[in-house]
This record gives C-alpha cells, structure tokens and sequence, in this order.
C-alpha cells in the first residue's frame, strides 16, 4: 500500500477530472486559490472518474483517495489551528461541489460509490483493507508526528468516530474499513 499511495497514486489522482471554484468561493470563503473539487453529490461522476484509472489499480486508489479527503476533513473540522501546515504540505482536492459555496461530501461514499456501481472489485478491496488501514494509521501517526505534532493522533481518531458522517454505513466496504479502524485505534 505504501509504495502504491508514494509512487502511483499521485500520478493516478490527476487523472480525475476537477472542477474550480469561483473566484469569490475561493477567495472570500475557502481563502485558497488553489482549491480544487472532484467528485460532485454522491459522487455521481463515480463512473467517468475512475474510466482512466486501471482495473488492478482501482481497490488501492479508492483506498488511497479516502485517506487524503478524511484526512483533509477530519482536519479542517476538528483541528482547524493545524488545518493550515496540513493544507501546504499536501494541497490535494475537495471531495464535493461547489456552488454558491463549498459542498463537501461524506468521505465514506469514496469507499461506497464504487461499489454501488460496481465498477470494483469488492472483494479484492475487502482483502485489503486491513492492510490499509494499519497503513492509514501509521501514516497518519508518522505525519502528524514530522508536521503538525500539536494534532493528538488518538483525540483525532475519535473525532471522526464521534462525527455525524460516521453514521454512514453502505455496501460492504464501510463497514469493514470502519470495523479495522475500530479494532486498530480505540483502547
């Protein structure tokens, strides 16, 4: 999982189509020109976004692309002081839309959309799942450690538990993603 998210994964993520924000939502309310969205409500563009990404790659990039946006949200909703050194280390897109303002949606739906059109494999997500998410933990731990060390790894696992968008709980993916995360981050 880790040489897939270090080696392949950037180039794969710019292979998704995404969208600019108008000057005023990026400028005036996100205050991030460089900000960018993918994905739309529900990601309904689920099946032309993953078009350019190889069938034996799609388990790991969904994967890969669920840690960058929770991670993104988890922050900026629950540790907004270390939103910032987060944001100009890694700048990657929002997951959602963007309209009158920014729509982000649930980062779960990365792992469910996929699935509900059944353009993956889910069993061969379901076989790695535990291997990423130890891999999100330690990634998560070695990278707050080296850049926002104010950011305590635990408080910020719970966080996402406790946040209303963990109730979300479609196809078989969620679920077991969330039921590693579980066993592998509360005491």
């Amino acid at each position: 999982m880790r040489e897939y998210f270090y080696q392949t994964f950037p180039s794969q993520l710019a292979r998704l189509e995404f969208l600019r924000p108008n000057n005023t939502v990026r400028e005036n309310i996100m205050r991030d020109s460089a900000v960018v969205f993918f994905g739309g409500p529900n990601w309904d563009s689920v099946r032309a976004d993953l078009a350019p990404i190889p069938d034996d790659d799609r388990s790991k990039f969904i994967l890969s692309l669920f840690m960058i946006v929770i991670t993104d949200q988890a922050l900026h909703t629950y540790n907004r002081d270390s939103y910032d050194a987060w944001r100009a280390q890694t700048n990657y897109p929002k997951f959602g839309s963007s309209g009158f303002g920014p729509h982000n949606e649930n980062p779960f739906k990365i792992l469910w959309a996929p699935e509900r059109e059944q353009i993956v494999d889910v069993d061969q997500v379901l076989a790695i799942v535990p291997q990423f998410v130890r891999f999100l933990i330690d990634e998560t731990q070695s990278f707050f450690g080296q850049h926002i060390p104010d950011v305590d790894v635990v408080a910020y696992f719970d966080a996402i538990r406790r946040d209303t968008g963990y109730a979300f709980n479609q196809g078989m993916v969620v679920p077991a993603v969330k039921e590693q995360l579980e066993a592998l981050t509360m005491p």
